[in-house]
């Protein structure tokens, strides 16, 4: 049925509109033909959507500065000797004291930092990235026992260090949450995607080693097969680091029911988060293999920088486009629909015809299991073959609750 054009109201109106402008601007129609004057019309309404929505202001001096920072994968030390200093750095960054003409100088001289920006007012806007995200809702006692913080820190600290614009501007800016409805959700899971960029920061071996060519469908699928192995969790892992993608474990904040995460870290490449929520070997291997999907097909430099998940299981016959794309290419590589559908285990499953359909496959049977449960939407079935409580152990590193 064709769209008809009217006013958008919901951002899946305004995701429908930009590919109906895609689909005719490849036909290349003529401006006064009819496909040219609809084209022409639907730029308009999303270009209006777009005004009133979001804010493309052109950066001040700091916001180009914390850009540049995130884009280079810079820390604030990395860059305090052109401020002046450590003490002087967090004060120019804090917008508590203006840029010198001498920090002006270098900033363009060692970052390339256009002039014309640097030279702008700095905005009065101090908390502009933590405005949103309220102390209350930070939850103390948990980071603390996670060990992400010393204890005397408050939650203004958390903010800061986790949330301010030193920390991570782009990121927040450019981050879609799939699941999360209240307030204090999504201040945690930011918390939780800081907290998991930060881990991948510190795998310096990591740097360097990261080739976009190398996501593709055959390396998930190399992925998928490593499920047949006893380590199979700890080897994916392992094989991804070697690519350059940092795979980081690190429970979920509650009451969040997060289960994994895609992003771009600091040093460009992909990171994978996962929460491990559910501890069981299916909901591991769907989860990474849809959060790879996320970064081989999704993560982009300008508006798409992370992508969380909250109950990644669950049905939505509304998902969001990019989630369906996830979730069937995910299912299609840990086991295509041409061999599944014509499969005992899909036709009459049982728990030889699971074991015998895996064997075939070389993948783990829990995934098997778990695309029938899934699929009949029964999740008592074959709860003996889904491998629950098999996957933290790979990880005893990390600080379960």
């Amino acid at each position: 049925m064709a769209l008809e054009p009217r006013i958008i109201k919901t951002d899946e109106q305004y995701r429908a509109y930009l590919a109906e402008i895609e689909r005719l601007a490849a036909e290349d129609p003529d401006l006064e033909s009819p496909a040219g004057l609809r084209l022409e019309l639907l730029a308009k309404l999303t270009e209006d959507y777009e005004r009133s929505q979001f804010s493309f202001s052109t950066p001040d001096a700091i916001e180009a500065i914390l850009f540049r920072m995130e884009e280079s994968g810079l820390k604030q030390k990395d860059i305090a000797h052109l401020l002046g200093g450590k003490n002087r750095a967090s004060e120019v960054l804090g917008r508590k004291r203006p840029l010198t003409l001498q920090m002006i100088r270098l900033l363009h001289e060692h970052l390339s930092i256009p002039l014309e920006l640097l030279v702008r007012e700095p905005s009065q806007k101090s908390t502009s990235m933590t405005a949103e995200f309220v102390e209350d809702d930070v939850p103390m006692e948990l980071i603390r026992h996670r060990g992400w913080i010393d204890a005397g820190a408050t939650a203004s600290d958390i903010i800061k260090r986790f949330l301010a614009p030193a920390a991570s501007p782009v990121l927040l800016k450019h981050t879609l949450v799939f699941g999360a409805s209240s307030r204090a959700n999504r201040t945690r899971i930011q918390l939780w995607l800081a907290r998991v960029r930060e881990i991948a920061a510190t795998r310096s071996y990591l740097d360097g080693r990261f080739d976009s060519s190398c996501l593709n469908e055959n390396t998930l699928s190399y992925i998928a097969r490593l499920s047949w192995m006893d380590k199979g969790p700890r080897l994916a892992m392992e094989f991804l680091a070697e690519r350059g993608i940092a795979l980081v474990i690190e429970p979920h904040l509650p009451p969040t029911r997060l289960d994994g995460a895609a992003m771009l870290g600091r040093n460009g490449a992909p990171v994978i988060g996962l929460t491990l929520r559910e501890d069981r070997l299916d909901n591991f291997w769907f989860t990474l293999m849809h959060e790879l999907v996320h970064a081989w097909k999704h993560l982009n430099q300008t508006d798409s920088r992370a992508i969380a998940d909250e109950n990644i299981e669950k049905v939505d016959p509304k998902a969001d486009p990019i989630e369906r794309e996830a979730n069937d290419c995910a299912a299609e590589i840990l086991i295509p629909r041409a061999y599944w559908r014509r499969s005992r285990a899909h036709l009459s499953p049982t728990q030889q015809s699971i074991l015998q359909f895996a064997r075939e496959m070389q993948i783990s049977p829990a995934i098997v299991a778990g695309r029938i449960r899934y699929e009949r939407q029964n999740y008592s079935l074959f709860s003996k073959l889904v491998g629950y409580r098999q996957v933290r152990a790979h990880f005893p590193e990390v600080k379960w609750n």
